[in-house]
């Protein structure tokens, strides 16, 4: 296993992969009923879940370089969330995702690692376009892709009929 090296830094957060060890962290995070409203269907995850979704990250890390990456904050060095950019099995594109801890909404965190995170992956791949699928009623996230540049696509509803709205934004 790699060190616990940064993937990057930005002013206040330090972004790296994701470890067996921080299943604890991770699994907290995904049973956060307001955390995860808004991700997927809604459903919270399990631990065991977590755990395969942490393996799958390794696995993702060896093959493309990056992920669902751990966020943290560099000052208290307190886990605060993840980011980072996928392919779910049933897309045929990569998508950029985040999720943090409530304590840590509304001080700018989606933003700062959101950018650096595309900058990143831009800057370690081929891909042309990064989108961002979010649910049309979870204006917070639609007002952190346009602040990262991203421009709406289109609506659709998705397969429970949830409204979700399609951001893109392009290799520069």
């Amino acid at each position: 296993m790699t060190p616990k090296q940064p993937l990057f830094t930005t002013e206040r957060l330090l972004v790296r992969h994701f470890y067996p060890s921080d299943l604890n962290n991770f699994a907290a995070l995904c049973a956060d009923e307001k955390v995860m409203r808004y991700m997927g269907d809604g459903t919270l995850l399990p631990r065991a879940e977590v755990a395969r979704w942490i393996d799958i990250c390794q696995e993702k890390y060896a093959r493309r370089g990056y992920g669902t990456s751990a966020v943290f904050e560099k000052e208290s060095g307190s886990f605060i969330g993840y980011c980072g950019v996928v392919r779910a099995p049933d897309r045929d594109f990569d998508e950029l995702v985040y999720a943090y801890h409530v304590a840590s909404w509304g001080q700018g965190y989606a933003t700062e690692a959101g950018r650096a995170m595309l900058r990143y992956v831009f800057a370690h791949s081929a891909l042309d376009r990064i989108y961002a699928t979010i649910a049309a009623a979870n204006s917070a996230s639609i007002h952190v892709a346009q602040k990262l540049g991203m421009h709406f696509e289109k609506q659709v509803i998705d397969e429970e009929g949830m409204v979700v709205d399609y951001y893109v934004v392009e290799r520069s």
